[in-house]
């Protein structure tokens, strides 16, 4: 009983002195000093996709939906070595080339621009999100080297990209982003089944149509990588599909350049003859890019492939900025700079070299060692890259190096086409 009354005694004494200090603080505000910040903090949001937009793009506008003529006729095009489905061509003809219009929007690859800091602001009160409970449980992909390269070969195609990289996608969202193999899985895809040459030796219409149908299926790529790049940001899977981004917006470079050099009068008798109306269609994706190209100022082939380059630049620096321990650091400054150096602008392509170290693991490996070579002979210890002296022994190297990556690529591509029972030419 005493033990009760001393506990009612103490519990009226604080409610009273909690009303007393109520009543108190509302006539009187204390002055609260904050402490003087050295620097502004700045705030990275990841923006709200648009629903007008598809998601990783910009949002559509008129001008973007300038209205490309449905097909009339057949849905195919029957070719000498193989029938082109036009139907999905037609169907996603003012988003074929969404590099260009309506444009990537990287915000929503969980890239932070390049003048905001990487400081981001997390609310503490707000409820855990309900893709990091899900990636908390994800199990890491298991799988043998043998298992990963069948995968691998399982999913390369010469026509259609979407359909068979499916097995792989349903793995990538079932299992963890950086540990097991997932990420190594997505590497082998982007090296062994991403970029690939093509060639007509006779006649255009197999690799327009081949072109065209790969850049249709571009939207479906983007999407996925914005999803997923959103939903793991800084991870090990995040930052390879990244670089397969990067390949998408050369094959998309390299289709809207093949659709705009083809003279269809001359080049596409074989489809005006098999199905009038497909020919027609490239008559209006013409007539549309070309609207289009003209209204964003990219009338040039310098121009168009200063844009591209640009926009490679926004995904090879969002992965240095967003990759996890600097995993592939190295291969991503091997290829800003070699953007860089194609486009003139050789003093940024030598710092983003520069920064480079020598790592056995990476794609670039014996590229990466041959330019930090040239940059050693050529600047000694000073470390002087920008003399008219300097510049002169450095660009054959450099260019050499260059010349041979992509002969390294043409090796590949070779081997990797015969093992499938094609050439540059078959498609």
């Amino acid at each position: 009983m005493a033990r009760r009354a001393i506990a009612h005694a103490t519990s009226a004494f604080l409610h009273t002195a909690a009303v007393a200090t109520a009543v108190w603080t509302s006539g009187t505000a204390p002055r609260v000093t904050l402490p003087a910040s050295p620097r502004p903090i700045k705030v990275f949001a990841v923006p709200r996709e648009d629903p007008s937009a598809p998601p990783g793009l910009n949002p559509l506008d008129k001008d973007d939906q300038d209205a490309v003529r449905a097909s009339q006729g057949p849905s195919t095009v029957r070719l000498p070595t193989f029938v082109v489905n036009i139907e999905k061509i037609g169907s996603r003809a003012s988003l074929l080339f969404p590099f260009v219009t309506p444009g990537l929007s990287l915000d929503h690859f969980a890239i932070v621009p390049p003048d905001e800091s990487r400081e981001v602001f997390h609310d503490p009160f707000a409820p855990v999100h309900a893709n990091a409970k899900r990636t908390a449980r994800l199990p890491p992909l298991a799988m043998s080297d043998a298992a990963l390269q069948a995968l691998v070969d399982r999913t390369w195609s010469r026509r259609d990209r979407w359909t068979p990289f499916q097995d792989i996608l349903k793995l990538a969202d079932t299992h963890d982003p950086s540990s097991g193999r997932l990420p190594d899985l997505l590497h082998a895809y982007e090296r062994q089944n991403g970029l690939q040459p093509y060639v007509d030796a006779t006649i255009r219409d197999p690799r327009l149509w081949t072109e065209l149908g790969l850049a249709a299926d571009h939207v479906e790529f983007i999407r996925f990588i914005s999803r997923f790049t959103s939903q793991h940001p800084s991870t090990r899977a995040a930052t390879e599909l990244l670089f397969l981004l990067d390949q998408l917006t050369q094959a998309s470079f390299d289709a809207l350049v093949t659709l705009l050099n083809t003279d269809p009068s001359e080049g596409l008798a074989w489809t005006r003859e098999a199905n009038p109306g497909a020919f027609q269609l490239i008559l209006d994706l013409r007539r549309h890019y070309g609207r289009q190209l003209q209204r964003k100022g990219l009338t040039t082939t310098e121009t168009l492939t200063a844009y591209y380059g640009k926009v490679r630049l926004g995904i090879l620096l969002g992965i240095l900025r967003t990759t996890p321990r600097g995993y592939r650091a190295n291969d991503a400054r091997f290829l800003i700079g070699s953007v860089h150096w194609r486009t003139g602008d050789t003093g940024d392509a030598l710092r983003a070299w520069r920064g480079m170290t020598r790592d056995s693991s990476d794609a670039y490996a014996a590229s990466i060692a041959r330019i930090l070579d040239a940059l050693a002979q050529t600047s000694g210890d000073r470390g002087d890259v920008d003399t008219r002296e300097v510049m002169r022994a450095l660009t054959p190297q450099v260019n050499a190096v260059l010349r041979a990556e992509y002969g390294r690529w043409i090796v590949f591509s070779i081997d990797r086409l015969r093992q499938f029972g094609f050439h540059f030419d078959t498609f």
